[in-house]
């Protein structure tokens, strides 16, 4: 009798600390953006589950005006609001790619050369950033953007998988009430940039260099600042950076957005202008 007692007390402590774990642990946080992932003829639905800045789950959802036997739109494509669609006289509608899927990747596999169906390359991406912090991915796509047309994620074999990635990433962001600016920098400066900031300009916080050993001239890098997400997005940096030479270049009104920036060399510039806000030209 002692020993059930003493085990039913091991058992109650043991919820007990369960529970008191439970209370203890960061809550789940949901995003969720409308994002252009895939050309200009449809619009993603991405929703992440995120817990202390790790992804636990993603879901891609895209929508496009589509036709064809089969194909289901969405709720009430066969009432009001779906009259409302362009091209519904002609049996258009709007649908899911999820909902479609063997249609669509049908559609991809006699237009496109698919082999694979849309719904395993998005399966790959989902599978691809669970478990991953939001900085994690945040680096990997910024890899990825600088290197130009690499295989991004293994499993998926669409050409828009790093803006699926994108979306992911800023869905999860705004669960986790931040918002995140990506700058991909070409270093056009005929010399190599030693320092490069990003400062906060509501606070002046200035941060760490963000080239580390340097950016080499003709060098791609992607830089990345989070604010938070209920602040004032519009003008919010003040970019700087020091070439070898001891030149300085600042821009003080940096908005958060997902933008190219080319650092000119004192030859190139138009005025007092340090950089530009265009992907230099293919050499």
């Amino acid at each position: 009798m002692k020993k059930l007692i003493a085990l039913l007390l091991g058992v109650l402590m043991a919820l007990s600390c369960v529970s008191a774990l439970a209370e203890d642990a960061p809550a789940v946080k949901l995003g969720q953006v409308q994002y252009a992932a895939h050309g200009q003829q449809a619009f993603a639905v991405i929703t992440v589950a995120v817990q202390d800045g790790t992804v636990l789950s993603a879901l891609i959802d895209e929508y496009q005006v589509m036709s064809g036997e089969g194909v289901v739109g969405v709720p009430n494509s066969d009432a009001a609001f779906g009259a409302n669609i362009v091209g519904s006289e002609d049996g258009k509608v709007l649908g899911s790619k999820r909902v479609n899927n063997a249609y669509y990747s049908g559609n991809m596999a006699s237009r496109g050369g698919a082999t694979q169906e849309l719904l395993v390359s998005w399966q790959a991406i989902e599978a691809f950033v669970a478990g991953k912090t939001i900085a994690e991915l945040e680096l990997y796509a910024a890899d990825k953007a600088a290197a130009a047309g690499a295989d991004v994620i293994s499993g998926a074999t669409l050409a828009d998988t790093l803006n699926y990635l994108k979306g992911i990433i800023i869905a999860a962001n705004q669960a986790a009430n931040i918002q995140t600016g990506h700058y991909t920098v070409y270093n056009k400066t005929g010399e190599t940039v030693k320092e490069l900031y990003l400062a906060y300009n509501a606070t002046g916080e200035k941060g760490e260099n963000l080239v580390g050993e340097g950016l080499a001239d003709n060098g791609v890098k992607t830089v990345i600042k989070s604010i938070p997400a209920d602040a004032d997005g519009s003008h919010a940096l003040t970019f700087t950076y020091v070439t070898e030479s001891g030149r300085t270049g600042e821009f003080t009104t940096l908005s958060i957005e997902d933008v190219p920036m080319t650092l000119l060399s004192a030859d190139a510039m138009t005025g007092a202008t340090p950089l530009n806000f265009f992907a230099p030209a293919a050499e």
